[in-house]
C-alpha cells in the first residue's frame, strides 16, 4: 500500500479517527506535552485537540497534515518509506504504525532468533518510535545550557523590588530587560548569564549584590528552549533534516532518523559544525551503561554523521549476550567479554577459541584463509597478564560445561520424590529409596534395577528384589528404576460411539456399567434413540467360536440417560432395563432417531425484499419457493446475474481460506461446518461450485429444469442490474466495457484493445452473468469475456545462428575442394 492509498483509506473510514484518538491517549503523554511538541515543531498547538477528547462521537477522519503531526509524535510513520498500514480483523480496523523498513528488520531479526543466528548488538534499539529522547521543551535546564535566539527566559526579582519579566532572546542574541536595557546573551551558559546580570541589575537596583544578605535577589530560568534544525547523515535509516529541542542530544537526532543501519558505526558517531569536528559519541556507553553523552551538545545547523562501521567480531557460547559487536582497535578479548555481559555460570572458564581470518600476507595457500587460536580464558581475563588482541572478523567461542553430575545417583519410577541425589559414603539401595520418600503403594517389589556404567563405558544391569533383603551398594552415576504394578497391566478401554456428545474411547474400570460409559462420553445427544443401544463384546473364549470375533447385545435405554429429560424433541423413552455391566474392550453404539435431521440452512442475499438465512421447510423445497418466501425480487434486481453457489462435490470447501468439512456421506451438512453468512461479500470463491441457471425462466415457470431442489449450505446472491461487460485474459488492455445489446464477442474484444500476441482466439469463451459458460453467444449485461493465452511454442532445435554457422562451414569446405582441384 502506497502512502497515498493509505491516506485515502484513512479518510474514507471514520473509525480511523477514533483509533488515532485512542493511540494518542495510550501514548503516555499528557495533552499539554503533546501541544508543546507540536508548537516546537512549528505546528499549531491545538491541531490535535479534536483527537484528545474522550468523547469519540464525531471525531473526523485524519487529514494529511494530521497524519504528519502524529508521525512527529512517534505514533505513526507516514512517508515514502513508511506507510500507514491498515488490516481488517474481527475487531474492526486497527492502525499499525511500524514502518516498512522497521517491519522488515523485525521480521529478519525474528528469523535470526528462530535459527539461532547472532544479531548485531544495538541495531534494534532505535527502531521503535519513542518520546523518551525528544528533548525537554518546557522545564528546567542545567547551568551549562548555552542560550541562543528563540529561548524564552523568566527573570524574577524579590525583596526591595518585586517584579517578574518574560524575556525572549532575539534573533540578534539580546534580551531586553525593562529599565535595564538590552543584554547580549547569545552563546552564554545559563550560569554565566547570572554573573552578567549581577553587574547589569546592580547598576539599576542598589539592593542587587552578591552578598548573602542582599536586599534584592533575582532568579533567572529558562521557560522554553528553542527548537533546532539538525541534519543526520551517513549510515542511518532515514537521513535528512530534523527539528529537535535545544536540550536534545545526539541520541534524539538518531531516534528521529530511525537509528544506525547495519553498515553504520556504533562506536564513533561524529558531530560536525561546519568543517569542524565538535566531538564523537560512543553509542555503547548508552547501550551498555545508559550513559548519555553530556560533553557533546548539538546546535542549530550541526550535522550528526554516522560513518561506516569499524571492526566487528562475534562472540558466542556461555556469555550473557551472545551477539556481533563492534570493537575499537585498542579493545581486547577481556573488553569483548565485558561488553557481552560477562561469563554465565555455565561457562567452562578454561579455554576459549578464536576463529580468525588470516591477513592476505599470512595465507599459506589458496583456500586456506582461516586459522583457529586457542587462548587461556583465565589469563585473558586477568588484567595483570598480557591481553589477547582481536582482529576484524574474529569469531570467539566460550565453551560451556559438559558432562554429568559428580557424586550423585538418580532414582525414577514408583517413589514419591524421583530425581537426583548426593551419593554419600556407604549408601545402599534402601538408603536412596528412603531419601526419595519411600515406595508408592502400587510398587512392584519383585525387582528393582540399577543401571551402572563401568570405567570402560560399558553398561551393567544389577537387579534386586525389594523384599528379599538384597540391598546392593550404590556407585557414582548409578540410575535406579522402581517399577509399579500398573506399568505391566494392559490399557483397558471401552468404545462409545453414535449419538453421544464425545464419541471415542474411555478408560475401563471394574464394575463399570453402560450408564457410566455413556456419562463419561458426555451423555447422549438430543437425536439419540433411547429404545435400545448395541454393545459389541469380544469373544475371548475361542473354543468352538468358529469365525465369530464379537457378539452384539441389544440393551434398552431409558430417560435417565438424558441429562435434561425435558428435551424439545419427542421420542420414545424406553423402559428401564437391568443394569448392564461392561467388559474390557466393549464397543457401545447409541443409535440415532430414525428420520431425524438437523436444520438445513441456505443464504439468500442481494436484491430480494427480505434477504437473510433461511431454514428449508422440506427436503423438496426449490429455488422459486425460497424467493417467494423472501417476498420476491426488488425492482432493481437483475435475475440473469444470479450467483448460485453449492458446496463442492468433494465434501469440503474453503470459504475465506478456512478448509472445513461441509457434507457427510448422506449429503447432510456436518455439525460445526462453516457456511456462508449474510454478511459475506457477493464474490464467489473458487473452492465453491457455482451453478449456472436461468432465474428469469424459473420465475416465469416453476417447472423449469433450473428450478432446482435446494440443499443445506446453498448461497444465492441476486445482484442489481449493471450494464457492464468485463473483458479479461490475453487482450491488450483488459477493461470493463459498457453493455451493448446485440453486440458479439468481437465487439468487446476490440473495445479492450484487441487480441494480444499470445491470445488463443479459438478458446475465447463467455461467462454469462448467471454463471453459465458459453463458447459462442452474445454476452449479457454483467458477463465476462475471457480470452485464454496459448502456450508458448517450444524453442526451435536449431537457432538461426547455428544454421548460418553450418552453412558457412559447408561453403568453406567446398571452396577448399575447388582450390585443390584447380591447382592439380
Amino acid at each position: 500500500m502506497t502512502p497515498q492509498q493509505a491516506l485515502q483509506m484513512a479518510q474514507q473510514r471514520p473509525e480511523i479517527g477514533r483509533l488515532l484518538s485512542e493511540r494518542l491517549r495510550e501514548s503516555g503523554m499528557t495533552p499539554d506535552e503533546i501541544r508543546s511538541r507540536l508548537r516546537a515543531a512549528g505546528y499549531s498547538g491545538s491541531m490535535l485537540d479534536q483527537f484528545l477528547t474522550r468523547d469519540t462521537v464525531g471525531i473526523p477522519a485524519p487529514t494529511q497534515a494530521t497524519l504528519q503531526a502524529i508521525s512527529l509524535l512517534g505514533l505513526a510513520q507516514f512517508s515514502m518509506e513508511d506507510s500507514l498500514l491498515l488490516t481488517q480483523d474481527t475487531l474492526g480496523w486497527r492502525l499499525f504504525r511500524d514502518s516498512l523498513r522497521t517491519d522488515s528488520v523485525i521480521r529478519r531479526d525474528s528469523v535470526l532468533k528462530a535459527v539461532g543466528r547472532l544479531q548485531l548488538f544495538g541495531l534494534d534499539v532505535f527502531r521503535k518510535a519513542t518520546t523518551q529522547f525528544a528533548g525537554i521543551v518546557n522545564g528546567p535546564v542545567d547551568d551549562t545550557y548555552r542560550l541562543g535566539p528563540g529561548d524564552v527566559l523568566v527573570l524574577i526579582l524579590t525583596g526591595e523590588v518585586e517584579a517578574a519579566h518574560t524575556l525572549e532572546v532575539t534573533r540578534e542574541g539580546f534580551i531586553v530587560i525593562p529599565e535595564v536595557g538590552q543584554v547580549f546573551v547569545s552563546n552564554l551558559a545559563l550560569g554565566q548569564l547570572r554573573s552578567v546580570l549581577y553587574d547589569r541589575l546592580g547598576r539599576i537596583y542598589s539592593g542587587v549584590t552578591r552578598a548573602q544578605n542582599a536586599k534584592t535577589k533575582f532568579e533567572v530560568t529558562v521557560a522554553r528552549v528553542r527548537v533546532l534544525t539538525v541534519r543526520v547523515a551517513g549510515d542511518v535509516a532515514r537521513p535528512g533534516a530534523y527539528q529537535v529541542a535545544a536540550t536534545a542530544g545526539v541520541l534524539s537526532a538518531l531516534y528521529e532518523a530511525g537509528g544506525v543501519t547495519e553498515r553504520g558505526n556504533f562506536r564513533a558517531v561524529e558531530v560536525r559544525r561546519g568543517s569542524e569536528l565538535i566531538g564523537t559519541v560512543d553509542l555503547y556507553d548508552y547501550l551498555l551503561r545508559g550513559s548519555t553523552p553530556a560533553n557533546v551538545r548539538i546546535d542549530g545547523g550541526d550535522v550528526v554523521f554516522v560513518p561506516v562501521r569499524g571492526a566487528r567480531v562475534k562472540i558466542n557460547g556461555a556469555v550473557t549476550r551472545p551477539a556481533i559487536y563492534e570493537v575499537k582497535p585498542t579493545e581486547t578479548l577481556r573488553d569483548l567479554i565485558r561488553i557481552a555481559g560477562g561469563l554465565t555460570p555455565e561457562a567452562e572458564a578454561t579455554t576459549v577459541t578464536i576463529d580468525r581470518i588470516l591477513p592476505p600476507s599470512e595465507r599459506p595457500a589458496p583456500g586456506r584463509n582461516r586459522t583457529v587460536i586457542t587462548a587461556d580464558l583465565q589469563a585473558a581475563l586477568d588484567s595483570t597478564k598480557a591481553p589477547v588482541p582481536l582482529a576484524a572478523g574474529d569469531s570467539v567461542t566460550v565453551f560451556g560445561i559438559s558432562g554429568g553430575r559428580t557424586q550423585s545417583v538418580a532414582i525414577e519410577g514408583s517413589v514419591w520424590h524421583p530425581g537426583a541425589y548426593r551419593l554419600d559414603a556407604g549408601m545402599r539401595l534402601s538408603d536412596l529409596i528412603r531419601i526419595a520418600g519411600g515406595t508408592r503403594p502400587e510398587t512392584y517389589r519383585g525387582r528393582a534395577q540399577i543401571l551402572r556404567v563401568r570405567p570402560d563405558s560399558t553398561r551393567e544391569m544389577i537387579g534386586a528384589a525389594l523384599d528379599s533383603g538384597d540391598d546392593p551398594p550404590l556407585r557414582e552415576q548409578d540410575q535406579v528404576t522402581i517399577y509399579a504394578r500398573t506399568d505391566f497391566r494392559p490399557l483397558r478401554y471401552v468404545g462409545v460411539y453414535g449419538a453421544v456428545k464425545n464419541p471415542g474411547r474411555v478408560a475401563f474400570a471394574d464394575s463399570m456399567t453402560l450408564k457410566d460409559a455413556i456419562l463419561m462420553a458426555g451423555g447422549v445427544t438430543e437425536v439419540a434413540d433411547l429404545t435400545e443401544a448395541e454393545v459389541a463384546r469380544l469373544v475371548l473364549d475361542r473354543t468352538g467360536a468358529g469365525d465369530s470375533i464379537a457378539t452384539a447385545l441389544k440393551v434398552p435405554l431409558d430417560s435417565s440417560f438424558v441429562g435434561d429429560p425435558t428435551g424439545y424433541i419427542s421420542r420414545p423413552a424406553g423402559n428401564a432395563g437391568p443394569i448392564i455391566r461392561l467388559a474390557p474392550y466393549d464397543n457401545i453404539l447409541v443409535k440415532r432417531l430414525a428420520g431425524f435431521e438437523s436444520a438445513r440452512e441456505v443464504v439468500l442475499s442481494g436484491e430480494v425484499r427480505s434477504p437473510g438465512r433461511y431454514t428449508l421447510r422440506s427436503k423438496n423445497e426449490r429455488l422459486s419457493d425460497l424467493i417467494e418466501r423472501a417476498g420476491g425480487l426488488t425492482p432493481q434486481a437483475h435475475p440473469d446475474g444470479v450467483r448460485f453457489f453449492r458446496a463442492a462435490a468433494t465434501g469440503t470447501t474453503a470459504w475465506r481460506g478456512a478448509r472445513t468439512p461441509v457434507r457427510d456421506s448422506t449429503g447432510r451438512v456436518r455439525p460445526g461446518a462453516r457456511l456462508p453468512s449474510d454478511s459475506m461479500p457477493p464474490k464467489w470463491s473458487a473452492t465453491m461450485d457455482r451453478v449456472g441457471l436461468d432465474l428469469a425462466r424459473v420465475l416465469k415457470n416453476n417447472r423449469d429444469k433450473d428450478n432446482i431442489v435446494l440443499a443445506g449450505g446453498d448461497s444465492i446472491f441476486i445482484p442489481a442490474y449493471s450494464p457492464i461487460v468485463r473483458v479479461e485474459g490475453s487482450v491488450n488492455s483488459p477493461t470493463s466495457v459498457t453493455y451493448r445489446p446485440g453486440a458479439g464477442v468481437s465487439y468487446y474484444v476490440d473495445a479492450a484493445g484487441g487480441y494480444a500476441r499470445l491470445a488463443f482466439k479459438k478458446g475465447t469463451f463467455v461467462q454469462q452473468p448467471n454463471g453459465a459458460i458459453q463458447k459462442r453467444g452474445e454476452p449479457g449485461a454483467g458477463a465476462v469475456v475471457v480470452v485464454p493465452e496459448r502456450e508458448a511454442a517450444p524453442p526451435s532445435q536449431f537457432s538461426l545462428a547455428a544454421v548460418l554457422g553450418l552453412v558457412g562451414q559447408v561453403i568453406s569446405a567446398a571452396t577448399t575442394i575447388a582450390v585443390i582441384i584447380v591447382t592439380r
